[in-house]
């Protein structure tokens, strides 16, 4: 969800996994302990992080997957709400992602997401779990456990997976900056309209956002959603006042 690495700090966690770098800086854990359940005690907050952990690593992995099949050396830095995936050098023959590739390597991530939740519903199932899925708002697409999974701390464990890799990734596929759909939208109108897709981009982008914050505050009654979404609408405005062209 970012648009540039965050600075280095002393309370940095990095390690290495299958040769990409990874670096979590302290605002991850502290953004996803205020997002966290605050009732239940410390069982689902514990079940919270590692599930948002793990979601969101595995979608950064799976843009840097993608930046390594055009032959990239990608790294990983988790911060604040979300995670940045980086190109990285280039090896010998690597090759330019173009319009297509980097379509392919925005989408790469939420498709990581959907693609585990798919495979954890399948295991489910096959164990003899009762699964449902339900499609409406406000999570748009919702897969609920019916019965407990051996345990209460597993089965909300499994719960929290299922929510950040489904409703976070439809929500990130929406054509809103800094989010993977904003850089879909964005490639796609500027294919279109090479003059104006980036004019058009933050349009639809600002437009997006903050329809999305109304209805947060007015009908979730979500105070974060809104100001979230609120907060990106408003950048989308401040980028499309810095453009500088047209009655904006």
């Amino acid at each position: 969800m970012l648009l540039q690495e965050p600075p280095r700090s002393d309370g940095d966690l990095n390690f290495v996994l299958f040769r990409v770098p990874v670096r979590i800086h302290p605002w991850f854990w502290v953004i996803m302990l205020l997002l966290g359940p605050l009732r239940g005690g410390p069982m689902p907050l514990v079940a919270w992080i590692i599930a948002v952990f793990l979601s969101i690593l595995l979608h950064e992995f799976g843009h840097a997957a993608a930046m390594r099949s055009f032959g990239f050396y990608p790294s990983i830095v988790l911060y604040g709400m979300g995670g940045l995936t980086s190109w990285g050098p280039g090896a010998y023959g690597a090759r330019n992602p173009g319009p297509a590739g980097r379509v392919l390597v925005s989408a790469a991530g939420p498709a990581a997401g959907f693609g585990f939740a798919a495979a954890l519903y399948a295991i489910l199932r096959l164990a003899g779990y009762e699964v449902a899925v339900e499609v409406g708002l406000p999570e748009v697409v919702a897969i609920r456990l019916q019965q407990l999974v051996v345990s209460e701390g597993l089965t909300v464990f499994i719960h929290y997976l299922f929510f950040v890799n489904v409703a976070w990734g439809v929500l990130n596929l929406l054509p809103i900056y800094p989010l993977d759909g904003g850089q879909i939208a964005r490639e796609l109108l500027e294919q279109a309209s090479p003059a104006q897709g980036l004019r058009f981009s933050l349009m639809l982008s600002a437009f997006t956002a903050i329809l999305i914050a109304i209805y947060a505050a007015v009908e979730w009654q979500s105070l974060w959603i809104a100001i979230f979404f609120g907060f990106l609408g408003f950048s989308s405005l401040q980028a499309l006042a810095a453009w500088g062209r047209g009655p904006w």
